[in-house]
């Protein structure tokens, strides 16, 4: 288990990631947002047209923030247009 995790630990690079790699962070990031919203559509007192509305002062300025608005919008629930 040892030789493993030294060999895994050699594999991962602590330097800035390359373009690609952030792109497909930003991906999982909107993705992790979208899943975000997913659950808090569901919890029973959650105002979606509310939560929505809330991005009209504070626009998405992140993957996550805008994969949680596209997750609240194709939620189903909102009536929000």
């Amino acid at each position: 288990i040892r030789i493993v995790l030294l060999v895994a630990l050699n594999r991962v690079s602590l330097d800035k990631p390359k373009p690609k790699q952030r792109i497909r962070l930003m991906e999982l990031d909107f993705y992790k947002g979208k899943h975000a919203a997913e659950i808090d559509v569901d919890i029973p007192d959650f105002d979606v047209d509310q939560a929505i509305a809330s991005f009209e002062d504070d626009p998405a300025d992140s993957a996550f923030q805008r994969g949680y608005l596209h997750g609240l919008l194709k939620s189903g629930y909102a009536s929000y247009k």
